[in-house]
């Protein structure tokens, strides 16, 4: 008679060949998946930046100036405003976009820093037609880069409203995140390889949802988001590095009610979210014309918590970018 201990060793090596088969079958499912992924239509237009390369911008509404909307790290233009781009196109011209390696995007051919990342954008609004001054509204990671879209290009923005926005001294000046949180973010490129981020779309059954998760788990969208959390440290300090005032720039900082993540115990949280609030306190000051606002009842994805709060912002800098044009003297005729 078999002992005890021998036939949990069974057990376990029985156990262990299953799921490493089941991981191998899950593995092909996705990668069938994806190549299906890749035939989804784009919402809106594929523009060419460079002779090959092309950036996804969907544009909606009418009138001046135009909104653009940038995502934050993981995420793609539509995915992230499709809650409140529609309203806010009911007031002006508002453009979503993908950067280059997210969604429907084409990959990028240099590194994904913020220099190259508003060149490409400024490069796409221009061969799509769209012309500033833009009020430019960034979610997350967005935030430092529209910034830097400011520093650059002053004279094509109109106002700034930054969603949640990163600060470029918050890996130095906030609490660590939890291991566990960290170990999710490393381990992402291995569950992408074994087709475990694509599985959750299986279960999902609204077709919206469905397309999300399959252009955030594409091969291009893993590899930019595990490229920019690898070097995030050098992509704030660039960012940094092209300055921070804004001068007399309107600008309107929001800022989440909670900041808590898996793992993360509360007292942790409260923490966080204490030196959050600095941090944007401090953003709003680079301009003579900054304020702050922490939105009630949100989390780090405002737009989606709240996206009256979103809309109302990025409404109300419009109507101060029209007050502000309207005001300026009619331009000198020629003169011959």
């Amino acid at each position: 008679m078999a002992s005890p201990l021998r036939w949990i060793g069974k057990l376990l090596k029985y156990g262990l060949i299953g799921l490493v088969l089941l991981l191998v079958c899950v593995g092909v499912w996705a990668r069938v998946v994806r190549r299906s992924d890749a035939k989804i239509p784009a919402p809106g237009r594929l523009v060419e930046v460079q002779p090959g390369r092309r950036i996804h911008l969907l544009c909606q509404g009418e009138g001046q100036p135009t909104v653009v909307l940038e995502a934050g790290l993981g995420d793609h233009g539509w995915s992230s405003w499709s809650p409140v781009q529609p309203q806010i196109a009911a007031t002006t011209r508002t453009c979503s976009y993908d950067r280059a390696g997210t969604g429907w995007s084409d990959p990028p051919r240099v590194d994904p820093m913020p220099t190259a990342i508003v060149d490409d954008l400024r490069a796409a609004l221009a061969a799509a037609g769209e012309h500033g001054p833009y009020v430019l509204v960034g979610h997350s990671l967005g935030g430092p880069i529209v910034r830097h879209y400011a520093h650059r290009f002053p004279a094509e923005v109109a106002g700034l409203v930054l969603v949640d926005g990163s600060h470029e001294d918050q890996m130095t000046r906030l609490p660590p995140l939890p291991k566990s949180a960290e170990l999710v973010v490393g381990l992402l490129p291995t569950i992408h390889f074994l087709g475990l981020d694509r599985l959750t779309g299986a279960f999902v059954s609204d077709t919206a949802a469905r397309t999300q998760l399959a252009r955030q788990t594409s091969d291009a969208s893993v590899a930019n988001t595990s490229w920019i959390y690898d070097h995030l440290a050098q992509f704030l300090a660039q960012a940094r590095d092209a300055g921070t005032s804004l001068g007399d720039t309107p600008l309107v900082v929001l800022t989440a009610s909670t900041m808590a993540g898996p793992g993360m115990p509360p007292e942790t949280a409260a923490a966080f979210h204490r030196t959050w609030v600095t941090l944007h306190e401090e953003i709003a000051k680079y301009s003579t014309r900054g304020s702050q606002r922490v939105v009630p009842n949100s989390t780090h994805y405002i737009q989606k918590d709240q996206p009256s709060a979103v809309i109302d912002a990025v409404t109300g800098m419009v109507k101060e970018a029209r007050a502000a044009a309207a005001a300026m003297p009619p331009a000198a005729p020629a003169t011959r």
